[in-house]
């Protein structure tokens, strides 16, 4: 008998047959990603109406309108969904400020002024945004405390850059900002904790106008600490 001597046709794996696999004319990996924005709008809604601590991933999954595998296709646990939701409320402050730090013929401390304006936009052109970063990530994790911290430390640093700009030019004297930056990161926390929750809340203009007088009170005092002031 003749053997022939073609070789056969590779069966494919089940990763192969996945990445295929569509509905609806999307790929696989379009259904996924559909799936995962969904997930994350819904886990938005609900971390910020009743609470990351009270919501289950059943409710998650009922309120983006998929099952617990698919949920489990994205993240592992709900901390890992917070984790996601809280990191693009960061990228969206985050560009906002950056851009305000572009803005043209503006000095140092003008420029400051722009990224506070833009920080405090950023938060509350969507409540649940202020929500979620300033009062649901607390307390979750030690992970999660972690991160926090550092988002704060990076803010805080854009702040200290424009300050030792100042110092460099002579509007400041030459000193250690960074704590003074930190503390200004801080009162924009907690200012956003009292919009959020308090019994007289500020509106967001008198939120903005205190943040800039907290700034302007820094320079001022630091300005006071020049040999010729």
């Amino acid at each position: 008998m003749r053997h022939s001597s073609r070789k056969p046709m590779p069966v494919p794996g089940p990763e192969s047959r996945v990445s295929r696999r569509g509905y609806g004319g999307r790929s696989a990996q379009e259904l996924l990603q559909e799936r995962r924005e969904r997930l994350m709008a819904a886990g938005l809604t609900l971390f910020c109406s009743v609470g990351f601590q009270h919501t289950r991933i059943d409710a998650i999954c009922a309120e983006a309108k998929v099952t617990p595998r698919h949920f489990y296709e994205q993240f592992d646990t709900r901390e890992a969904l917070l984790l996601a939701i809280y990191e693009q409320v960061v990228a969206h402050a985050r560009s906002q400020v950056q851009a305000a730090l572009q803005t043209p013929g503006l000095m140092p401390a003008e420029l400051i002024n722009e990224a506070i304006r833009a920080f405090v936009r950023a938060y509350t052109e969507d409540a649940r945004h202020a929500r979620l970063a300033c009062v649901e990530v607390v307390g979750v994790s030690a992970d999660m405390a972690r991160r926090r911290r550092a988002v704060i430390h990076e803010f805080a640093g854009l702040i200290e850059a424009y300050a030792n700009a100042m110092a460099q030019s002579g509007l400041l004297p030459k000193r250690d900002y960074g704590l003074s930056c930190l503390a200004m990161v801080g009162a924009v926390n907690e200012l956003m904790c009292e919009w959020l929750m308090g019994e007289d809340p500020p509106s967001v203009a008198a939120l903005t106008d205190e943040l800039l007088s907290m700034f302007a009170a820094l320079v001022l005092g630091a300005r006071a600490l020049l040999p010729d002031a």
